[in-house]
């Protein structure tokens, strides 16, 4: 057996649920894959576009205008991408597996973007650039979610989310500080992301064979019914109550960080630059201190919702924290849990969601679905966080509605039936 073949893709069937264990070379490139995800998008997104946009724009209400109009361009991309690729790749015939094709031109187009977007000077050109490398992104995370359920049993995937979480708390971190301290360009920036995003995302596309569609098994590919099959999973309760928990713990998340700059400048009075550097710190420290070792004990107990309800109680903990004691050792110690409560969620995420999909010859398309309660809270916390925060009650107010959400994640989860 060559340590680039998933185990059990040998003597069975694509659509079967994988009994093998898969080794540490595929639990290894898989998370790395991730890791370079979130490191070209993380860098990009929270550094180079914007230094891109001032250089193109004539003031600062334009420069957010084109921050903001990229961004839009990503979410309807990402929504198109997510479903269509997923549906695809569940047909796609290739030796390699269904998936691995899906990695590797969706990485290349995710790096060619970046190098095409580093010539662009005009905001329109940004947009199309930034739009066109999501669709190479959005590709690549469908597709290495379905491997996950293609090749991973149900009592390995704990383990191996663990170590994707790890992955996607590290590659923020290491984007930024490539972008900030090495990369200090727009052009050279954007290449420099690129060939990392591609060093760590070709291995698992080249390197790791999945299983191969046989002919026989292929569903129909029609349009019509790829886009009533959008609805389909969602007759499914276990799955719909899944999506419904993975988009609220996703936005309680997402409330709790998204105006950390602001809420050390203006209500904790200190420098939002170290500080926000330092909170990211201790909140990528506690998913990666927690997340292996709780996804192994889910597997060992085979009990996956109690670790949600648990990071969801810890998720709102840490956003009372900050809502209701504005100092600088609060704000640490509501990072630091925050980062446990979302570590130990990430760890158990990939393996609930697996645990309740429909038909196995709809898995890309179906993870391509609950992909967009992931991408979209993230989207929409900066617009409820902002009227929150202007309107309706100040910092607190948003921190108690990321509590809030938190809590409504842990209450979503007790229904699921599939899952222990």
């Amino acid at each position: 057996m060559t340590a680039g073949v998933a185990p059990a893709a040998r003597g069975r069937s694509a659509l079967d649920e994988p009994v093998l264990p898969v080794g540490r070379k595929w639990t290894a490139t898989w998370s790395f894959a991730y890791l370079g995800l979130f490191l070209a998008n993380y860098g990009a997104q929270q550094i180079v576009l914007p230094r891109q946009a001032n250089l193109i724009a004539a003031g600062e209400e334009t420069a957010v205008a084109a921050q903001s109009w990229a961004n839009a361009s990503a979410a309807v991309v990402t929504v198109i991408v997510s479903i269509l690729v997923g549906a695809l790749s569940d047909r796609t015939l290739h030796r390699t597996g269904r998936r691995q094709v899906w990695i590797v031109y969706g990485g290349l187009l995710a790096a060619v973007a970046f190098v095409f977007q580093g010539f662009q000077h005009t905001v329109v050109g940004v947009v199309i650039a930034w739009g066109v490398f999501t669709a190479g992104m959005s590709a690549v995370v469908v597709a290495l979610s379905a491997a996950l359920p293609d090749d991973v049993p149900t009592s390995q995937r704990g383990r191996v989310s663990g170590y994707l979480a790890v992955g996607t708390a590290v590659g923020p971190l290491i984007g930024v500080a490539v972008v900030t301290f090495l990369l200090t360009g727009v052009l050279d920036a954007y290449v420099g992301l690129a060939l990392l995003l591609l060093l760590c995302v070709l291995p698992f596309g080249l390197r790791v064979r999945g299983t191969p569609l046989r002919r026989a098994e292929r569903p129909p590919l029609a349009l019509r019914a790829i886009a009533t099959g959008i609805f389909t999973p969602l007759r499914s309760a276990d799955f719909a109550w899944v999506c419904g928990q993975r988009a609220l713990i996703n936005l309680s998340n997402a409330l709790a960080q998204v105006f950390l700059y602001q809420y050390l400048k203006d209500e904790v009075h200190v420098d939002p630059d170290l500080g926000t550097l330092l909170l990211m710190v201790c909140y990528t420290a506690g998913i990666v201190v927690i997340a292996v070792p709780v996804g192994r004990h889910s597997d060992r107990t085979g009990k996956r919702k109690r670790v949600v309800v648990w990071s969801s109680a810890a998720q709102g903990a840490a956003a009372l924290i900050l809502a209701f004691v504005p100092t600088f050792p609060a704000a640490i110690a509501g990072a630091s849990l925050l980062g446990f409560g979302y570590g130990a969620y990430l760890s158990v995420d990939q393996a609930v969601v697996t645990q309740v999909l429909p038909h196995a010859e709809d898995r890309g398309k179906d993870l391509g679905i609950l992909q967009l309660s992931s991408a979209l809270p993230m989207i929409v916390a900066a617009a409820v966080g902002g009227v929150l925060v202007a309107s309706l009650g100040g910092f607190p107010a948003l921190f108690v509605a990321s509590a809030a959400t938190g809590l409504a994640a842990a209450v979503c989860v007790l229904p699921i039936r599939s899952v222990a």
